[in-house]
């Protein structure tokens, strides 16, 4: 008899680190994890009333559509408003980041540690896909693990984005936060597996 995938899927809500200092809305994560090593990330913003709009944030008028055709792998992606996920397997040092940015640019990193030899990882570009309105937007992403996720086992995982509002400040949201400053390395709030 043939064995059906894995498939867990969660949906997360996002705290800003300092909700004094972050713009007013509400936002959520999804993840869909297959078996077969594929990871779909959505990330979703709202205005906490309904009917309200969004608060002006910098990539309001980026356009919607896929970005699999445009966007570039660029470094740097957290200096602006970027949506991000960390994995790692379980009981080991190494992680990875994913960035991704409303136009489409991203990139995947490994580290063997805590923020420490951090390399670009070879992995084919992620399909994402970008909507937006004045009400609500979302970004999901479909990353392809293979070939260097090689268990296959659901990942620990972490949820992140960075902000940027019209002013050019940034806020950070997660899952959760420990510590004084906001970091998403942080392998505390990653979702054990």
């Amino acid at each position: 008899m043939a064995r059906h995938p894995v498939m867990v899927r969660q949906v997360c809500p996002l705290v800003p680190f300092s909700p004094d200092a972050s713009p007013t809305l509400l936002a959520s994560a999804e993840f869909v994890w297959e078996e077969h090593n594929t990871l779909e990330l959505s990330f979703s913003l709202r205005p906490t009333q309904l009917g309200q709009q969004l608060p002006m944030l910098d990539f309001m008028d980026t356009a919607p559509g896929s970005s699999q055709g445009s966007g570039q792998r660029l470094d740097g992606l957290w200096e602006h408003t970027c949506f991000e996920a960390f994995f790692a397997q379980p009981n080991q040092d190494r992680y990875w980041e994913l960035n991704v940015s409303p136009t489409g640019d991203w990139n995947l990193y490994r580290f063997e540690s805590y923020r420490t030899d951090r390399v670009r990882e070879q992995t084919p570009k992620p399909m994402i896909h970008w909507q937006s309105s004045k009400r609500d937007c979302r970004c999901t992403i479909v990353l392809s693990l293979d070939p260097w996720w090689t268990p296959v086992q659901l990942p620990e995982l972490a949820i992140s984005m960075v902000l940027k509002d019209s002013h050019n400040d940034l806020s950070y949201w997660a899952l959760s936060h420990h510590g004084n400053e906001p970091d998403f390395h942080d392998r505390r709030a990653f979702l054990s597996a």
